[in-house]
Parts: structure tokens; sequence; C-alpha cells
């Protein structure tokens, strides 16, 4: 075990010790002090990278019981929820997209459409990526974009750390990545999660169209903002024809639509258009629908993929660790932790008004996600105290749950989520140069979920 590995487990550990003998204090009781002090230790583990992230859910789940927060039975009835059902499923279309051609056609339009434009190949990139990542888990976007980008650049030759280009494309495509997942509950897991959370904590059902509500208008404002950012600060240099031709020689072997592309298509707009008729449709269950959704790609005469090919799709540490989350989470609600959190921490803020609420909100939740670099723990620490506090203040849950959402989602700042670690390997940017291109989307985030969203909220009635 590696040095880090050793501080971040005596770190984990005191944090337990340490909240064990600290007195109480008044609406909060020995097991709700203790569950908040699992989830601190949890992160502590996990941003320490001291075990694979879901052996720490595991270990989580363990120590409920033995601190009297849960008892056995509810601990693991808590792991499984409709939103281990939902991930699991649309893990299916992940893998189904990345068998075919479709994002190197996407590529192929945006060459065309940029006509070798630098500065237009790159909102080409962030637009193509957060279009595909709205449907498919923001992880694999990002890979399948950067793959294509790494194409051009080659062909181009740009070198890692010397090219502008390089710099844009590399930071861009993470970018639309994480705007792409915030667009519709399928997009990033963590959707999901916050989902299931304010069910869980406050009673409050968030349809499949009311987040794409508040998503696809973030989003669309987003990306200007987060290319601008970028070409501004970076300045890419131009587009040789040899990449242009690199790009287009890809798609030309891509040929017609294949069968199989055909078939995942019909897949997709047919989950799209039932999740969205599930708003109105009350036998419509969103989780049912991507677990039928799932089934159809196996039926006789569709079969897009293999159950080899899903099982080794599915990303099972991300769906343990959502689980030990939600169980963590059941112990910070049933032991009144949450509430305590709210009344002791947030309380004074619900006299500030919607809009200057929602924005410190977006901005701690920010924060905290580039000091804590992992979404499902921040959604799961922040997702029913922040629900709480609204109702507190007279403002929508939903809202302030959809921002939540965002938040754990995206990091403009660093490269230490999964997203933009994925492209940050690659040496094109250091990461410096993503504090810069990332501060100013970073604030507009926060002025967009500040003024927008309690907009839309009140205008849909949510």
């Amino acid at each position: 075990m590696n040095n880090k590995k050793w501080v971040g487990l005596i770190a984990a550990i005191l944090v337990v010790v340490l909240a064990y003998f600290l007195p109480t204090g008044a609406n909060l009781s020995q097991p709700g002090k203790m569950s908040l002090a699992i989830l601190v230790a949890g992160i502590v583990l996990w941003v320490m990278e001291v075990m694979p992230l879901a052996v720490t859910a595991f270990l989580l789940m363990v120590c409920l019981p033995y601190f009297g927060i849960l008892d056995w039975h509810t601990t693991w009835a808590k792991f499984i929820s409709p939103v281990i059902f939902f991930v699991i499923a649309t893990f299916a279309i992940t893998v189904a997209l990345l068998k075919t051609n479709l994002a190197t056609r996407i590529a192929g339009i945006l060459i065309r459409w940029s006509k070798g434009e630098s500065k237009k190949l790159v909102l080409g990139f962030i637009v193509g990526t957060a279009l595909l990542s709205s449907v498919c888990n923001n992880v694999p976007s990002c890979s399948l974009f950067m793959g294509l980008a790494l194409s051009i650049l080659s062909a181009n030759g740009s070198s890692p750390g010397q090219s502008n280009l390089g710099k844009c494309l590399m930071i861009g495509v993470p970018f639309g990545a994480m705007l792409g997942g915030a667009m519709t509950p399928a997009g990033t897991s963590i959707n999901i999660m916050a989902m299931g959370l304010l069910k869980q904590g406050v009673g409050i059902d968030i349809s499949f169209l009311d987040w794409m509500l508040f998503g696809v208008p973030f989003a669309i404002l987003m990306i200007p903002f987060c290319w601008l950012s970028l070409v501004l600060i970076f300045k890419p240099e131009p587009v040789s024809k040899e990449a242009i031709d690199s790009i287009n020689e890809l798609v030309a072997k891509t040929g017609k639509l294949e069968k199989n592309e055909k078939k995942i298509l019909v897949i997709i707009i047919a989950l799209l258009v039932l999740w969205i008729a599930s708003t109105w449709i009350s036998w419509l269950d969103a989780t049912g629908i991507a677990v039928m959704g799932l089934v159809a790609m196996f039926f006789p005469g569709i079969e897009v993929i293999t159950w080899d090919e899903f099982v080794k799709g599915v990303s099972w540490e991300v769906v343990i660790m959502i689980g030990g989350v939600q169980s963590v989470a059941s112990g910070i609600l049933a032991t009144g932790a949450a509430s305590w959190l709210v009344h002791t921490a947030l309380a004074d803020s619900a006299v500030w008004g919607g809009t200057i609420l929602a924005g410190a909100v977006a901005t701690v939740v920010s924060i905290l996600h580039v000091v804590c670099p992992v979404g499902p723990a921040i959604a799961g620490m922040a997702t029913v105290p922040i629900a709480e506090l609204a109702k507190l203040a007279g403002a929508s849950p939903i809202v302030f749950t959809v921002i939540v959402g965002f938040g754990a989602a995206i990091t403009f700042i660093l490269p230490l989520d999964c997203v933009p670690l994925i492209t940050y390997g690659k040496g094109y940017y250091r990461m410096g140069e993503m504090v810069k291109a990332g501060l100013f989307p970073t604030l507009c985030l926060i002025v967009i979920c500040a003024l927008l969203m309690p907009l839309i909220g009140q205008m849909v009635g949510l």
C-alpha cells in the first residue's frame, strides 16, 4: 500500500473515531451522527483511492448495522431500488452504440459542417459528444469522441502539450460529454440517483420529461459558453486537409446504415418516446421502460448485443457504488441526520429567496465536486438536505434536486472526475490549463442555475 492509501485509511478511521466520541447535540442522535461520519469517511476513502470504489461502498454498508444506524435487513434492502435497475438497463444502450459506427458518422457530419475551420470543428465536437451523451453514458461517449479527435490531431501533426487545437478538443470533448449527460435522466447515473433519492427522502417524483425541461435548455446555453472559453483562451491552429481527409476516409468505410444500427436507433427512439409519455401515462414506469428496452435488444430477430457483451459493458463498480451510497443515504434519512443538517447548517439561508439560494447551492455543490471528484457521493450527501432546504424556503425541491444533479455530474475546473480524466491522460493539456478554460463555464453554470432553473420551474409548474 502506498503512502497516499495509508493517509486516506488513517484519515477515514479518525473521522469515524472522532465522530463516535463527539457530543451529539440537539436533535442529532448517536446513530444520526455516525451515519454522517460514515459517509464522510467513505468520501475520504474514495478521493484517496484507498480501495476500489465498489469495495468502499460495501464497507460503508457493513458499518451501518454495527453503529446502530440500520438493521441488516434494511441495509441490504436499501441497496436495491429502481435506480439500480435503470442504471443497469441503460448501460445496454451504451454497449449497443459502441458496436456501431454512429459516432464516426456524427464526426463526418461535423467535419463537413465545419469545412475545416478549427473553431467550428471544436464546437462541432462539443455538440456531437453532448448529443451522444444524452442517451449514452458520458464516459464511453467521451472515449468515442476522444478517439475521433485523436485521429484528427495525429493527421494534423498536432503535438501533445503544444497544440492549441489539441487543448480545445481534449478539454471540449469531456465538457460536451458532461453537458450531454445533463440533458436527460439517461445521460448519467447521477441524474437517476438524484431523482430516486428525492422520491425516497421527500416523496416527490421527477418525470423523464420534467428533467429534460431543465436539462436541455441548460445544455443548449452552456455549450456556447464552454466553446467560447476554449477558443478564446487557446486560439486553435488551422486544420490541415490531411486531417479532414483522414476522418472522411473513416466515414466512407462505414458505408450505408447497417441493419444493427437501424435496430438500435429504433429502440433508442422508442425508449425516448415512452419515457416522455410516462409523464402523462401513469402505468408507464421509467425503469420498467428501460428494462424492457434491455430485453428488446435480445429478442429473436433483433439481437443487437450478446449477453457476454452486456455483462462486460456494464460498469458494475458504478452500480455497486450507487447501491452503497443509497444505503448510507437511507441511514441518514432514517436517523433524522438529514433534517438536522438543514436546520443547523442551512436554516438561515432559507430567507435568501429562491434565486440567491439556487446560486448558493450551485456554488457549494460545484466546489464540493472539485474537492470530492466522486459524483454519486455528492448526490447522496446533498440531494435530500438541499430538497429539505428548498421546502423550508418555500422553493421547489425539484428545481434544487436538478441543480444538485448538475453540480454532482459536471466539473469544469480540474480533470479529477472520471470523465475529464479520460482525455487528461493523453497529455494534450495541463491541469492548470483546464482551470483557465473552466472558470468561465463554472461561473456561467452558477448563474444559469440561479436565474434560469427557478424560472423554468415556475413556468412549468414544478
